[in-house]
């Protein structure tokens, strides 16, 4: 993936303005990653983490790919002012596991509490978005697919503003967000045909609001994604502006962590095609932390509401149900081991399973997951 030029002009002139100060600058690397293990109870469908990867696990042929990934950060301060972070990581999407920019900015402190970034950024869709891909940072073994799975571009190049302050009580944090969003793949499986889509978007703009006080901490988010397209072998499918509005809290005293999350998509078009990709999705988790051991259940749910989810899917456009419970030992400083058990439960409109025509005849599916996360 390549950096619009405009981006590249902005990052140059950034840089050329602070050089003077850059002689000397404080860099900082670090990593993270996870090695992860998944099965299932069938052959007849492949259990994957989100709709980028092409293949995913099944209980004769257990999949290393669907969790596993290794990132590399560079963090570098040039003086009070400038700043840079770049991070990259390989994983499984897209067709292959080459290695991804993610991240890739300056930053400039302008005032106090503000801040400017000019380059790739992760797009703040999710009360997670900023840590979604470093599992050491997350109680779960994986985030829930329903949700997290549904928003598939993770990057964007443009601009992005925090402002963090404080009113009574209150941590505020305002982010805003204006750039070109990144493509992404879509792979689907019926049967034996196997088909990729395409999505692009001109625009994406980003909103979001963050509340803390004490223990508890509340999240709104809106992404849009201006005239947004999906395109199957060379023909658009689908045709609007991509909407996306989120709604979470958490709850975390050190010991008891309880968080909820809820996303509604909206698909704005002329004509039919208006409304045709609506779906909601929320979960519910909490855990209980017993030292360096912290069981934990999720439920979530994936609704479609459009008559798009039905292409490819034999006409039924059923809600997704999973209901995971799981643990995660700190096995050693900077090393978590985490176990996962999931019943997904679905109709034919499931589209996280790489063939979804197994639903018709199973609608349950047990996952089996093991992974180690870690950080360096």
């Amino acid at each position: 993936m390549k950096l619009s030029k405009s981006l590249l002009l902005t990052a140059t002139a950034l840089t050329m303005a602070s050089s003077q100060a850059m002689a000397d600058p404080d860099i900082r690397i670090s990593g993270f990653g996870t090695l992860g293990y998944v099965t299932s109870n069938t052959d007849d469908a492949q259990y994957r983490s989100n709709l980028r990867q092409h293949k995913g696990a099944t209980d004769s042929d257990g999949d290393w790919g669907v969790d596993s990934r290794l990132g590399l950060q560079a963090n570098t301060r040039f003086n009070d002012t400038f700043s840079a972070v770049a991070q990259g990581y390989i994983s499984r999407r897209d067709g292959d596991s080459s290695p991804d920019l993610e991240w890739l900015f300056l930053q400039a402190d302008v005032m106090d509490g503000t801040s400017v970034r000019v380059g790739r950024m992760l797009v703040p869709t999710f009360f997670l978005s900023d840590f979604r891909h470093v599992g050491y940072a997350q109680h779960w073994l994986r985030a829930p697919v329903e949700v997290y799975g549904t928003f598939l571009n993770t990057s964007f190049d443009g601009i992005q503003s925090v402002s963090r302050f404080t009113a009574g009580d209150y941590n505020i944090s305002v982010q805003l967000s204006g750039g070109e969003a990144t493509g992404n793949k879509k792979y689907f499986q019926i049967g034996d045909r196997f088909s990729e889509t395409d999505e692009e978007s001109d625009s994406l703009y980003s909103a979001n609001l963050t509340l803390q006080r004490g223990d508890w901490t509340g999240r709104l988010g809106y992404t849009h994604m201006r005239n947004a397209e999906i395109v199957s072998m060379g023909h658009t499918l689908f045709k609007g502006h991509d909407d996306f509005f989120s709604a979470g809290i958490q709850y975390d005293n050190g010991d008891l962590l309880a968080m909820a999350e809820h996303i509604w998509r909206r698909w704005d078009a002329s004509g039919e095609q208006d409304g045709t990709l609506d779906s909601e999705a929320f979960y519910l988790t909490a855990g209980y932390r017993f030292g360096n051991l912290m069981p934990y259940a999720t439920y979530s749910e994936f609704t479609p509401k459009g008559d798009g989810y039905l292409a490819g899917h034999l006409g039924t456009n059923a809600t997704r149900k999973t209901m995971a419970i799981g643990a995660r030992w700190d096995i050693a400083p900077s090393f978590a081991l985490k176990a996962q058990v999931e019943e997904v439960s679905g109709g034919m409109g499931d589209q996280f399973l790489a063939d979804p025509v197994h639903q018709l005849d199973e609608p349950r599916t047990q996952v089996y997951s093991l992974a180690l996360d870690f950080i360096f």
